[in-house]
């Protein structure tokens, strides 16, 4: 059963700061003591929606930031949402490339893009409804 409890991270957006967020996040989400596929696959997910945010969520500076926010709520459900300051770009699928959101939609029980200020991608996890990707 996963309780309520949050983590909550915000940083620079750049490329060290996808693999310190992965492991604070794995280190939030062993308290709930999840199965060891399903840990790896929200990692997993979670990793791709991060690495997107911070190749495509930087301004025209290059500086922007990064947030993580990880919940665990009622019954056994678990919220990750990842927010950057860039503009959500919707297109047709790049040779080898494009694959994080679908990767992030094939584990998750439900993935919602917002955009407007920014681009927030909430995924939602049930270990009781997991959809494992191996």
């Amino acid at each position: 059963m996963i309780g309520r409890s949050e983590l909550r991270i915000v940083c620079c957006a750049d490329a060290s700061s996808v693999r310190l967020l992965r492991h604070a996040l794995r280190s939030f989400l062993d308290v709930f003591a999840l199965e060891r596929d399903l840990l790896e696959d929200i990692l997993m997910a979670s990793g791709e929606v991060l690495s997107n945010a911070v190749e495509h969520g930087c301004d025209e500076s290059g500086r922007s930031n990064l947030e993580l926010i990880a919940r665990g709520g009622k019954g056994d459900t678990l919220a990750i949402e990842v927010s950057d300051e860039g503009e959500f770009v919707e297109r047709g699928r790049l040779p080898n490339r494009g694959f994080g959101l679908g990767i992030a939609r094939a584990i998750a029980n439900n993935v919602t893009v917002k955009t407007g200020r920014g681009t927030r991608v909430e995924m939602t996890f049930e270990p009781s409804r997991a959809r494992q990707f191996r």
